[in-house]
């Protein structure tokens, strides 16, 4: 009994060091790209930390088969500790929409409050940016309650100028009352397709799920858009894309509809990594272009005199 039980805890002894060195060789690389989370077991040096960066921009990065990638590699491997091959390697794996950045520096970035106006028949949701760390709940029953709250409304202008990304999920559930049930949007990264789905109230497949009240809301939709509408911005406008219902004024986009993933280390760095194209449902895929509005802001007014009959 005593050697079977010393065979065990020989087998056990083993696996739980194939499994700490599984954990130590393979986390930091494939924790990030898989699981959306890098895993260190004692060195988190700096150098090993900017390779974990770039060996996770290999595998998931939307360009990380490029020839242009495997350069920057390897000029990244022959001093893996300088800032500028970091950020050459990570920009030719994910493009312009990808980035290395401090957690002061995510902090510093302001922010508004979305809000929901009424006045003369109109409604005018205000949809600025969200971080990953703000209460995307309130965000979205803000836009979604205000939105609903007068179904005796001719129209709606959904303004997205200013915004420049953050959480698309409370961003899609707050305009969920203007958006039918289905695919809103798809990304399309080297994996392959992924949707992101209304149903009712409640958005998944992009961003935080975020699920919030009202209903829906029949009324035709202005979208307002400049040079500032980036990246989620880009994307919650894409939601738009298609519809009979809807006409985009104002300026072409920032050219940053794309999807990224945010990924946290232990020396307080995050990489954000373009992982996939938007896709809209027109079938038209966007990336590092900016997005045409329909017509000139000058124009907005006539339009919403046209439905609201003054």
């Amino acid at each position: 009994m005593k050697t079977v039980l010393k065979i065990f805890g020989g087998l056990f002894l083993v696996a739980l060091i194939a499994v700490v060195a599984a954990v130590y060789f393979f986390g930091p690389s494939y924790g990030g790209a898989l699981l959306g989370k890098p895993y260190f077991l004692f060195n988190a040096s700096e150098k090993r930390i900017n390779t974990a960066m770039v060996d996770t921009a290999a595998i998931s990065g939307i360009y990380g088969e490029s020839e242009e990638f495997q350069r920057a590699r390897e000029a990244f491997k022959e001093d893996p500790t300088n800032a500028e091959l970091l950020d050459a390697a990570i920009d030719a794996a994910g493009g312009k929409h990808s980035s290395v950045f401090s957690a002061e520096k995510e902090k510093a970035i302001e922010r508004t409050e979305p809000s929901v106006d009424f006045d003369d028949g109109v409604l005018r949701a205000t949809v600025p940016s969200i971080g990953r760390h703000n209460d995307g709940q309130a965000y979205a029953d803000t836009l979604a309650q205000g939105l609903t709250a007068h179904p005796e409304a001719c129209a709606a202008v959904v303004d997205l100028r200013g915004n420049g990304g953050g959480d698309m999920g409370p961003m899609y559930a707050g305009l969920s009352p203007l958006l039918p049930d289905g695919t809103a949007l798809s990304f399309v990264s080297r994996m392959g397709t992924s949707d992101v789905t209304i149903d009712g109230n409640s958005v998944t497949g992009g961003g935080t799920p975020t699920t919030t009240t009202g209903g829906k809301l029949e009324v035709p939709v202005a979208v307002l858009t400049d040079d500032e509408t980036a990246s989620s911005g880009e994307a919650t406008l894409l939601a738009f894309r298609g519809l009979d219902n809807v006409r985009t004024f104002g300026e072409p986009t920032a050219g940053y509809a794309s999807a990224n993933v945010v990924l946290d280390y232990p020396d307080g760095r995050s990489l954000m990594l373009t992982t996939a194209k938007d896709k809209a449902r027109t079938g038209e895929e966007f990336a590092e272009d900016p997005i045409a509005p329909d017509a000139p802001e000058s124009e907005l007014d006539g339009w919403l005199a046209s439905h609201c009959g003054s």
